[in-house]
């Protein structure tokens, strides 16, 4: 490892990648992206062009013999996960793998144990929880949480001591996505699990980081594992999270909207734009800026309302063809996440997202599956939240 810098390989060039990982790579001074690896050579040769990478390969076992490469980031399918990372492991790379680490529960845990036997640190591009929106919801519903203050206009029939359920948590998470957005790979049982594999994950993440350190402990879905679906999740200290996931809405609305209720208030997330408080005194509204934003001077206000017009905008100008328009996203987290696993790997922290929060949104969505399937709510046991594996 050079000094306070990591060489990294890329693995797995696709769409994803050139839209998030080689940006965020090539963007950040602390790291020099020297590989890039795919099983199409035309594909990683154009965007080694692209990005100004000097190395090419179609063999993923070529950057992980590499003794300067420090770090690999892993955007394949998900099938081939577990070869990657154990060959990594064992040569001491770390490893930053996209999202979901594994398709089955022993595909995990050989993740878990090739990591921890390597000595390495992974982290899981769940990235969700490192959106800086997510965080500032978080910490004020925590803070409220923690002392509850209230408007002087509240209303209330009968002074009296809360019910034990009016002191839990209610968090919904409300996905509304188009399903010809999704290449047929994506549903695919045998690479990418379908839809509570391949979305979903993101969300289960993201209730267990939100709630944390309480465990999940019943989990009870329904609808379809491939497309639409719904899912409850109770934790361990009674607060509950709802996702309600649909693939029949339109990409002219924004896909992702966040609430907890919580202690007589209520924190509203607007698609990582715009956070809202209501019913705490003194707590109203924050913005966040976009991640790409190459229409600044449209919706100057910012917030919710800007997003949409910056977003009918864009769609009139490229007329809907918009594979080739400047990028145009919200802060999602991802940026956040590869920095502060940088930063882990450089200062020897904790990864963000390791392999035991890779594993439980794996082992959470297998179970949803299995509901859907089975009709029924299934517990989620102690020993599975917190496996032994050395």
């Amino acid at each position: 490892m050079k000094k306070n810098k990591l060489t990294v390989a890329q693995i797995g060039c696709g769409a994803f990648a050139e839209a998030q990982d080689f940006p965020n790579l090539t963007k950040n001074p602390k790291i020099s992206l020297k590989w890039c690896c795919d099983i199409s050579k035309d594909r990683a040769k154009e965007m080694a062009k692209k990005f100004n990478v000097p190395e090419v390969t179609t063999d993923f076992n070529a950057p992980i013999n590499d003794p300067e490469v420090d770090m690999i980031k892993i955007s394949t399918s998900h099938e081939v996960h577990l070869p990657i990372i154990e060959a990594a492991a064992r040569n001491g790379k770390h490893i930053f793998c996209e999202k979901p680490m594994a398709l089955e529960e022993d595909e995990a845990f050989k993740i878990i144990s090739a990591v921890r036997k390597g000595k390495v640190k992974l982290c899981v591009d769940l990235n969700r929880r490192m959106a800086p929106s997510m965080h500032s919801l978080k910490a004020n519903w925590l803070k409220h949480r923690a002392n509850p203050r209230h408007q002087s206009w509240r209303y209330v029939e009968v002074e009296r001591e809360l019910f034990p359920e009016e002191k839990q948590a209610q968090f919904l998470v409300r996905v509304q996505d188009e399903s010809y957005s999704y290449r047929l790979v994506h549903l695919d049982p045998m690479k990418g699990g379908g839809l509570v594999f391949g979305e979903t994950v993101h969300w289960l993440d993201l209730a267990c980081w939100l709630y944390a350190p309480q465990y999940p402990v019943e989990i009870q879905a329904s609808g379809s594992a491939r497309f639409s679906h719904c899912i409850n999740l109770k934790f361990s200290g009674g607060d509950t999270t709802t996702i309600l996931f649909s693939c029949g809405g339109t990409f002219d609305y924004p896909k992702e909207l966040y609430e907890i209720s919580s202690s007589g208030a209520l924190f509203r997330n607007n698609f990582f734009v715009e956070n809202e408080y209501y019913g705490v005194p003194g707590l109203d509204r924050e913005l966040f800026p976009m991640q790409h934003d190459p229409l600044k001077n449209v919706g100057k206000e910012g917030g919710f309302s800007a997003y949409m017009k910056k977003y009918a905008e864009r769609a009139q100008k490229t007329k809907g063809n918009i594979k080739n328009a400047a990028p145009f996203s919200v802060d999602k987290g991802h940026e956040n996440m590869l920095n502060t696993f940088v930063e882990a790997i450089l200062k020897d922290k904790p990864s963000p997202c390791d392999e035991m929060a890779g594993f439980m949104s794996t082992y959470l969505a297998k179970l949803a599956i299995k509901s859907i399937e089975l009709r029924q709510a299934l517990p989620v046991p102690l020993d599975k939240v917190v496996p032994c594996i050395p």
